[in-house]
């Protein structure tokens, strides 16, 4: 675990690739680092699902990079981490007179940043954002830029893929835990822009002003069951101490024959209390025929209403795929 120093360090202006430190003592030295320069930030392929592309993108990314480089600068501790390093003969990578350059000149507050709007399509080959100023510090940026520009862009396309896929039903974000790090939070904001309803990450869904959203693991039935409980017991509690968001996991022993059967008992439980349970959520196995059954076995008890929330490793094919399936074989059922 980093600590606070550490990073401070990471997320500062040592957030970029060594080649582009180098370069700007290179422009240093030559006198070119004060040279205005215009550099183009665009894609030039959209992303390859195989055979199948994307056919656009949606920009995204662009709030966070410029709250970055606004509070973004050099610090003493930089400057001597960067006058530590050595080649490989042994000497110093950094000189003197660079450094004392950069400690002061270390910002971006000459660099001037025009872009595409977040949540804009965008298109091969189109400058996204348009970097101008000096050349030492447009050089620094370029990493930064790239890192916390492209990986939104990615995910929020996704997510504006499997939204149209889903035909615009209800799209939650859970990939906090298959994330990569804190950039389990760019990937949140990311598909929050590009068509995601809301998200399970608690905190970046508060910085954005949405309400998180989420149901309940299989450990919670799991738990209850180790403590010599069952399932239907684990649901019952789950939808006691939360009636208005009850959406119940239902495939942790066996789907059909005991998951959906014991929702309907709490579900039933629910109804006469006056209280109307929103869902269960189906999060492996054959999605299609399981969510044709749930919905059978749903209708029958009366709870047509009740929605059925699909997870685990859904993409815009194997969602297409899914309600194809379902389109095609539910006549089948009724």
């Amino acid at each position: 675990m980093l600590s606070k120093f550490d990073q401070n360090i990471s997320e500062g202006i040592l957030f970029t690739d060594q080649y582009e430190l180098v370069m700007a003592q290179l422009y240093f030295k030559m006198g070119l680092h004060e040279r205005k320069v215009r550099f183009d930030h665009f894609f030039r392929n959209y992303p390859d699902y195989g055979m199948h592309k994307a056919g656009y993108c949606v920009n995204a990314g662009l709030e966070w990079l410029i709250d970055w480089m606004q509070n973004t600068y050099t610090t003493d501790t930089d400057i001597e981490l960067l006058s530590q390093q050595r080649d490989s003969e042994g000497k110093a990578v950094f000189e003197k007179d660079f450094l004392e350059w950069f400690r002061e000149n270390g910002n971006f507050s000459q660099i001037t940043l025009k872009s595409i709007p977040e949540g804009r399509v965008v298109h091969p080959n189109v400058p996204l954002t348009i970097v101008e100023g000096p050349a030492a510090m447009a050089q620094i940026l370029e990493t930064a830029l790239l890192n916390q520009l492209n990986y939104q862009i990615l995910i929020a396309t996704k997510a504006c893929r499997i939204n149209e896929a889903g035909r615009h039903q209800m799209l939650l974000e859970f990939g906090m835990r298959r994330g990569h790090d804190r950039g389990a939070n760019a990937g949140a904001r990311a598909a929050l822009i590009g068509g995601a309803d809301f998200s399970s990450n608690v905190g970046i869904s508060h910085l954005l002003g949405y309400p998180p959203k989420g149901t309940h693991a299989h450990s919670m039935v799991q738990m209850f069951m180790a403590l010599g409980m069952n399932e239907e017991d684990a649901f019952t509690r789950f939808a006691e101490l939360y009636p208005a968001d009850t959406i119940l996991l239902v495939d942790t022993v066996d789907t059909l024959k005991s998951g959906v059967p014991n929702a309907i008992k709490v579900f039933e439980k629910m109804k006469k209390k006056g209280q109307k349970p929103l869902g269960v959520r189906l999060d492996s196995g054959d999605l299609a025929y399981l969510s044709i059954q749930t919905a059978k076995q749903l209708n029958e008890a009366g709870f047509e209403d009740v929605k059925i929330v699909l997870s685990n490793e859904l993409d815009e094919m194997n969602i297409w795929q899914i309600i194809t399936q379902i389109i095609e074989e539910a006549p089948i059922y009724n």
